[in-house]
């Protein structure tokens, strides 16, 4: 009797794994959540990104993305995409939730490694955000490192260290020359620096590469203001003003309109 006892032991052990395998989902039903996931996350991306501005809606795109992880909370694209709307909502705590999982699930998924970057820098975590890049901008396999420079020497400008934040924007320029915010932020250093001239003349080059870009007039007006050159600074806040339309970035220029004269600057 004693004897047979390990037989039966077995069995139960055998029917209870039998029993976890038969209540776990089967691939087919894990294929038919990942389909309707894909699904919802496609809808969602229509919603946030359409080329027509009169089909793009957050809301939706948010709900749609909500109703992918739903379906499939292992959905590394649907966390991403669903943090990037957060992130623009300033829920920045509830998009580095979602940024984390989606790496969780996707290692070189670089894109997110990047924005969880870029949120800690919004929330000015500035170790944070050089924790995330600083093997980020060194991995052959992430292709948009000029990106990931500039990202990084901004967190090292605002932590007041400028040789390492110049050091990152000029990596940023030498891996893409049209990255213009990488021009504005070095100039920004320059500026810091007391090297107003080469300021200026990264800033004009700035401008020449992406003339809709209203940052670099702003600090250019800066310069020209410090220089006593008023009828150019004028020009400068005002395309600014012009170019930034409804942001604080406007307000900035307009406040500093109204500290000059109001003269014709030159054309």
């Amino acid at each position: 009797m004693y004897g047979r006892l390990p037989a039966l032991r077995s069995l139960s052990i055998g029917l209870l794994a039998w029993v976890a395998v038969a209540c776990g989902p089967s691939r087919a039903q894990l294929e038919e959540r990942r389909q309707k996931a894909d699904y919802h996350y496609k809808l969602a991306f229509g919603y946030l990104f359409d080329p027509n501005p009169d089909v793009r809606d957050a809301q939706m795109a948010l709900q749609e993305s909500q109703r992918a992880l739903d379906a499939d909370a292992d959905h590394a694209e649907a966390h991403f995409l669903h943090a990037l709307i957060l992130m623009g909502r300033e829920r920045y705590l509830d998009a580095i939730t979602h940024y984390k999982r989606a790496i969780e699930l996707k290692p070189d998924f670089y894109f997110a490694h990047n924005n969880l970057a870029a949120t800690y820098l919004a929330m000015e975590r500035w170790d944070d955000a050089i924790a995330v890049l600083e093997p980020l901008v060194v991995n052959a396999y992430y292709t948009t490192q000029a990106n990931g420079l500039n990202n990084l020497g901004w967190a090292y400008y605002k932590k007041g260290n400028l040789a390492v934040a110049k050091k990152h924007f000029t990596g940023a320029i030498a891996q893409s020359p049209k990255l213009c915010p990488a021009y504005n932020n070095y100039a920004l250093v320059l500026i810091d620096e007391g090297n107003a001239a080469k300021a200026e003349e990264i800033l004009n080059e700035a401008i020449r590469r992406c003339p809709g870009y209203a940052e670099p007039y702003f600090h250019l007006g800066r310069v020209q203001m410090r220089s006593e050159r008023s009828p150019l600074a004028v020009k400068s806040f005002q395309k600014c003003k012009d170019l930034s339309g409804d942001s604080p970035l406007s307000e900035r220029c307009a406040r500093q309109l109204a500290l000059l004269p109001a003269e014709e600057a030159p054309q």
